[in-house]
């Protein structure tokens, strides 16, 4: 498998099967003012800068993000099911 590919397998390996859903990215608290991509570790922020996320995929908690990168490189290896966007997504 190609190397680049399979660390962010190992990395996001926690979220094997989950349900994921894209939607605008939105700090959980006061104090956060970023989210890692689970996989890859690209950064989800409401500021701009360089390769700053602004949407992406995440588990109903809103807890872990996935970046669109990863989704479309490893959606099949990692089982990931992609819910329907409602109207709180983009």
């Amino acid at each position: 498998m190609d190397p680049d590919k399979q660390w962010r397998i190992d990395t996001g390996l926690f979220l094997k099967g989950a349900t994921l859903q894209r939607l605008r990215w939105k700090a959980q608290s006061g104090d956060c003012d970023h989210d890692p991509c689970a996989c890859c570790w690209a950064k989800f922020a409401k500021f701009d800068g360089p390769d700053i996320q602004h949407e992406g995929y995440t588990t109903a908690d809103r807890y872990h993000w996935v970046c669109a990168g990863c989704v479309t490189d490893l959606r099949d290896e990692m089982d990931w099911h992609l819910a329907p966007t409602g109207e709180s997504g983009i």
